[in-house]
C-alpha cells in the first residue's frame, strides 16, 4: 500500500519555514492577509492545466475565491497560457504564475496542492490520476472520463491515495436544481412517470485533412494518449474535438454528463446504474434515440436534439433547461409545489461548485460532485453511446460494470491509449 500524501496545511507549513530560513524576513500585508484575503499560509495552492475556452472559466471561478493564490498554468497552446498567466498575475498583483507545456512539470512541484483541469476529454483520467499520485486534490471538468474504465481509475487513483476529487458537473451546486431533483425522488410530483434527457448527437470518427501545425501548438501533446492523427486547426480551436470520438463521447458526454447526473440523483441510483440499454429510431419515437431501464423497471430516456431534462410524475413535471447551471422549471398541476416545499430541505447546501470544492480540500470531506457521482454519470453516456455505435440492445451489470456476455461491447469500456499514458 502506498505512503498517505502529506496533509496539505502540514506540507504547507514546512514549505514555509524552509523558505524563511534560506530567505531574508520580510512581512508584507497581503501576506498577513490584508482585507478579506487569507494569509499566505491559510490558501490553497492551485495550478490550472488546460487554459482554453473552458478553462478560463473554471480559471475565473477559483481566482474569484480570496483562498486560491494560483501558481501555475499549463496548456498545450503556448499563446493560450500566457493570456492565463496574464490574467492571474494581474489578479495576484505579481509576476508569480510559472507556465508549463508539460503537467508532468506542474504536478511535481511540492508547493500545489490542487489542480483544476479543463483539457479535452480525453486527457481528463490520465492527468488527474498521476495528480493523485502525486498527492494532488482535483477538480476535473466532465464529462470524467472517455470510457468506462477510465472512469472507475479515477474513482481508485482519488480513493488510494485519499484525495478530494470534484467533478465539474455544477448542477450538484445548484440548490434549486438540487431540490427539484430531490423532490421528484421523494414523490413531490406523485408516482414515477419516465425521465428524459435531452443532448446532441454522438461521437463520431474524425476525416479531417492535414494542415500545418502552427509554431505555439505542441499537437504531439495535445494527442497524448489518443491515436495519433494530422493536424487540423478545428480539433485545436474552442470545443472543436467533442464531435470526435477519440477525444469526446459527443454530445451524449457533454452536455449530457450535467443531465444525467441530475436523473442519477432524482432516481435515487447515484452509485449503481442502468441494467438494460436500448437504441430507438428517433423518427418513430419522438426524438428518443436510447432508453434505459432499471432493475425495477423504471424507465429514463435520451433525447435528440436537446439540452434539458424532464423529469415526469403521475401530478406534474419538472423541467430543467440548459446544461452548466439549469434553468429549474415546474409545472406542477394538482400539486401546489410551494406547500410541498416547506416540507423538504436540501441533503446540503452547496450554492458555489468551485467553494465547496475548496471547503472540502480543508475539511477532508466528500464534495459535492464527488468522484464516484462522476463515474457514474460518465457510465451512463458511455454505455448508451455503445448500445448506438454497435446499434442493439445491451444487458448491463451496473456492480461489475460490463456488459452481460457480450464481448464486442465490452471492448469498448476501454481504449488502447499511446505511451507512456496509461492509467
Amino acid at each position: 500500500m502506498p505512503s498517505k500524501p502529506t496533509d496539505p496545511s502540514r506540507r504547507q507549513f514546512l514549505r514555509k519555514v524552509a523558505a524563511t530560513a534560506a530567505a531574508p524576513y520580510v512581512i508584507t500585508s497581503s501576506a498577513l492577509g490584508a482585507g478579506d484575503r487569507p494569509a499566505a499560509s491559510q490558501r490553497i495552492t492551485m495550478g490550472m492545466i488546460g487554459t482554453g475556452m473552458r478553462g478560463s472559466h473554471v480559471l475565473a471561478g477559483f481566482l474569484a475565491d480570496p483562498r486560491t493564490q494560483c501558481l501555475a498554468a499549463c496548456d498545450v497552446d503556448s499563446q493560450r497560457r500566457a493570456r492565463a498567466k496574464q490574467t492571474i498575475d494581474a489578479k495576484h498583483g505579481n509576476t508569480d504564475c510559472t507556465e508549463y507545456g508539460d503537467f508532468r512539470e506542474l504536478i511535481r512541484r511540492t508547493d500545489v496542492d490542487v489542480v483544476a483541469i479543463a483539457t479535452p476529454d480525453h486527457w481528463h483520467v490520465p492527468i488527474a490520476v498521476r495528480a493523485c499520485k502525486q498527492g494532488k486534490d482535483v477538480y476535473c471538468e466532465k464529462p470524467l472520463s472517455l470510457t468506462i474504465r477510465g472512469a472507475r481509475a479515477a474513482v481508485t487513483a482519488a480513493r488510494r491515495y485519499e484525495r478530494v476529487f470534484q467533478v465539474g458537473t455544477q448542477n450538484r451546486s445548484n440548490p434549486a436544481a438540487v431540490f427539484g431533483c430531490n423532490l421528484f425522488r421523494e414523490g413531490g410530483l406523485g408516482g414515477y412517470r419516465y425521465i428524459e434527457v435531452g443532448t446532441w448527437g454522438i461521437s463520431r470518427p474524425c476525416n479531417f485533412p492535414a494542415e500545418p501545425v502552427p509554431p505555439h501548438v505542441d499537437w504531439e501533446m495535445f494527442l497524448g494518449p489518443a491515436p495519433w492523427r494530422p493536424f487540423h486547426p478545428v480539433l485545436q480551436r474552442g470545443k472543436g474535438w467533442i464531435p470526435y470520438r477519440d477525444y469526446s463521447g459527443g454530445g451524449t458526454t457533454d452536455v449530457g454528463a450535467h443531465l444525467f447526473d441530475l436523473a442519477q440523483l432524482a432516481l435515487g441510483t447515484e452509485h449503481t446504474g442502468p441494467v438494460e440499454v436500448t437504441p430507438l429510431d428517433p423518427a418513430k419515437h419522438n426524438g428518443r434515440c436510447v432508453a434505459f431501464r432499471y432493475a425495477d423497471g423504471r424507465m429514463l430516456y435520451r433525447r435528440t436534439p436537446g439540452n434539458d431534462v424532464k423529469f415526469v410524475g403521475t401530478r406534474g413535471s419538472i423541467h430543467m433547461v440548459t446544461c452548466a447551471w439549469v434553468d429549474v422549471r415546474y409545472d406542477p398541476k394538482e400539486l401546489a409545489l410551494e406547500a410541498a416545499a416547506g416540507d423538504r430541505t436540501l441533503s446540503y447546501s452547496s450554492n458555489n461548485h468551485a467553494a465547496n470544492f475548496l471547503d472540502s480540500v480543508g475539511s477532508r470531506k466528500k464534495p459535492a460532485a464527488d468522484v464516484e457521482l462522476g463515474c457514474r454519470a460518465a457510465t451512463i453516456c458511455h454505455i448508451g453511446n455503445i448500445a448506438q455505435w454497435l446499434g442493439r440492445p445491451l444487458r448491463w451489470n451496473p456492480e461489475k460494470e460490463e456488459f452481460v456476455g457480450d464481448e464486442q461491447a465490452n471492448h469498448w469500456l476501454d481504449r488502447a491509449r499511446r505511451e507512456p499514458w496509461d492509467v
